[in-house]
């Protein structure tokens, strides 16, 4: 367990001595879940997203805040939140930000979801992100996902982790509200959505109709890969089966960044007006 019953009663106290050692076992634990060799756990920077997990009913194991931050400290003992203050410097070297915003939040991040889950009807929409690796890439489609009526994010799990720092920052949230269902394998995954009756739609950077002529009526999966599809190109004839669209750009211009492509796209499906968003 993370938290043993000295450090639950230390953690009644909001004025007990600051954190002052890297040996501490939060620190410790605050930096193996940045390593990636804490399993089950997620890390969450600044008072946004913690009070987003509250919101969606997540406990945090732990939060760990500025000595600094006195008032929030103790607004988060009094709220039963198991918080502790940190020696500022040492807080700052635990975050990833340039500049600390003085709390970090331990936390069991929302359980991955099922596509049975998700049954398609005429005003379904899904994201299905492939090979996509930039956390911080990920985190904005989460962002604009949600913001477009996505009811799930299907996500590659070779690609990067919903749970990293970063692509939870870029989400603002999103994360932690969005349903997540992880998919092994590509070719797998579209069988199971072919048979679940969703239309498959694949962005493509040229030789597709225009999405603003595109008909997208129906359940959709909208599938985005990284800026040379490798992850469809590792199962041949995958896309074959799919519809696509893609962006007109004016000449010389190579590509959209896939976050840009995927928000433009996801909004031309029309759902938010249909889901009274």
């Amino acid at each position: 367990m993370l938290l043993g019953p000295r450090l639950r009663t230390l953690f009644q106290n909001p004025k007990v001595e600051p954190i002052r050692s890297t040996q501490n076992a939060l620190v410790r634990t605050v930096r193996a879940v940045l390593a990636g060799r804490e399993a089950g756990l997620a890390l969450l920077e600044g008072d946004r997203l913690l009070d987003e997990a509250l919101a969606q009913g997540l406990r945090p194991r732990a939060v760990l805040v500025s000595e600094e931050r006195e008032e929030r400290l103790a607004e988060l003992v009094a709220a039963g939140v198991e918080a502790r203050a940190v020696e500022n410097s040492l807080l700052a070297r635990l975050s990833s930000h340039e500049s600390s915003q003085g709390i970090l939040t331990l936390i069991e991040p929302p359980p991955f979801r099922r596509l049975e889950e998700f049954p398609s009807s005429p005003a379904s929409l899904v994201l299905v992100i492939a090979g996509i690796q930039d956390p911080g890439n990920l985190g904005g489609l989460a962002r604009s996902a949600e913001a477009a009526g996505v009811q799930a994010m299907l996500l590659d799990r070779r690609g990067s982790s919903p749970w990293n720092p970063k692509a939870l920052r870029g989400s603002m949230g999103s994360l932690l509200r969005l349903p997540v269902v992880p998919y092994d394998d590509p070719s797998s995954l579209s069988a199971r959505l072919a048979s679940g009756g969703w239309r498959q739609v694949l962005a493509r950077t040229r030789g597709a109709p225009a999405h603003t002529s595109f008909d997208w009526d129906g359940p959709i999966a909208l599938w985005v890969t990284d800026e040379k599809g490798r992850i469809l190109g590792e199962a041949p004839g995958l896309s074959d089966a799919f519809s696509a669209t893609s962006i007109p750009m004016a000449p010389g211009v190579e590509s959209l960044n896939v976050m840009v492509a995927a928000s433009i796209l996801l909004f031309a499906a029309g759902r938010t007006q249909e889901r009274d968003l």
